[in-house]
């Protein structure tokens, strides 16, 4: 059976809609070398974006690299990673994989595991310190192979928020700046699923990414383009959707992408040939009990100021959270308390910032919150 609706991972064929304006822009930048920040929420399809992209652009001769960098938690988890990706997702053998190693990385141990014939499996431990000599040559190693191949590698970085928390991270953002703008042969493309973190590490100019390449903030998907999806998936499986239930499904999880396809799949459970309003309210709870644990995992370190901040924002305050009025209804203690909670809330990752106003990250949350 199809799969009508993806949540949870990637997004690939059928199930990615619209998207057409960043992909063009995207692919343009690959094509012509521009570095890339790619920006948004969490699980408005960043991942399922690029992946797209670099699955369309294998034809233009172009090498790609894509990596996860969520588990990095030092410069040298993250260059092991990185040179992990580099060297497997370059190479056409195990052997090439070894020969690299050996003539860019021969100061560095590397230690390696393999299981039969599976070059998937292949695990190299580079053994690195504190010391920046090795972990400058693992940096520089995507140009030293795109060199030594005669191409264009671009490297894929997904989670780069993290290095944000590394200690003396601004030392490290440094050397990588340092290095990756000197590459003529490499193009990288950042993103995350902190947008909060990952402006963060390019909004000044005395930040070392400020201006390292464009920027793509993605925007939400219009309900044009979801009617057209939603109702042509619905159509497929025999079923039928009204446009006005589809725009209360965009609506009730505000357009987030994962969401929509998440809530469609168990309005899809419920209903029968034709949907009904109460198959779409089933739809609701069962999104919100799927949810609950992850809600309350990510909340039970909160004080109770903190949850009545999120609370407020869940009622539809998005600003003015140092009045008076605010501040007494909702119990945030004093002006200070209030503009010091919503900040510590912003680098949790809970509240986000869109057109100077303050909103739940994840919209869901909001219809937790707001249960009785």
């Amino acid at each position: 059976m199809e799969q009508l609706f993806v949540f949870g991972k990637p997004v690939e064929g059928l199930s990615f809609t619209d998207r057409e304006m960043e992909s063009a822009r995207l692919s343009a930048n690959f094509a012509a070398g521009i570095n890339t920040f790619i920006i948004s929420p969490r699980r408005w399809g960043k991942t399922s974006l690029v992946k797209k992209v670099i699955a369309e652009s294998r034809e233009d001769g172009k090498l790609f690299v894509f990596l996860d960098v969520f588990k990095a938690k030092t410069p040298a988890d993250f260059c092991g990673i990185l040179a992990n990706a580099v060297l497997k997702q370059t190479a056409s053998a195990v052997e090439d994989i070894w020969e690299n190693v050996k003539s860019f990385l021969e100061r560095i141990n590397v230690g390696i595991r393999l299981a039969p014939d599976q070059q998937s499996k292949l695990d190299l431990d580079f053994g690195l310190s504190k010391e920046m000599a090795p972990m400058e040559s693992i940096l520089s190693l995507p140009q030293r192979i795109a060199e030594k191949k005669n191409a264009e590698i671009v490297v894929c970085i997904d989670e780069f928020q993290q290095i944000a928390l590394f200690d003396d991270s601004l030392t490290f953002q440094k050397m990588l700046r340092g290095i990756w703008q000197n590459q003529r042969r490499v193009t990288y493309c950042l993103f995350g699923s902190k947008k909060h973190m990952m402006e963060g590490l390019f909004d000044e100019e005395s930040k070392p990414f400020y201006k390292f390449g464009d920027i793509i903030y993605l925007k939400r998907i219009p309900l044009p383009y979801w009617k057209v999806f939603i109702s042509e998936k619905f159509s497929s499986a025999g079923k039928s959707i009204s446009e006005e239930q589809i725009e209360r499904i965009c609506q009730t999880v505000d357009f987030h992408s994962s969401y929509v396809q998440q809530l469609c799949w168990y309005v899809f459970l419920f209903s029968g040939e034709q949907v009904t309003d109460e198959d779409v309210n089933s739809g609701i709870e069962e999104l919100i009990v799927q949810n609950t644990a992850l809600f309350e995992s990510r909340t039970e370190t909160l004080t109770p100021v903190q949850m009545r901040f999120l609370m407020a924002v869940a009622n539809g305050i998005h600003d003015g959270f140092s009045t008076s009025e605010v501040i007494s209804k909702y119990k945030l203690g004093s002006s200070a308390s209030s503009v010091a909670t919503r900040k510590s809330l912003l680098e949790k990752g809970l509240l986000s910032v869109e057109a100077g106003k303050t909103f739940l990250a994840d919209p869901v949350m909001g219809l937790w919150l707001r249960q009785p």
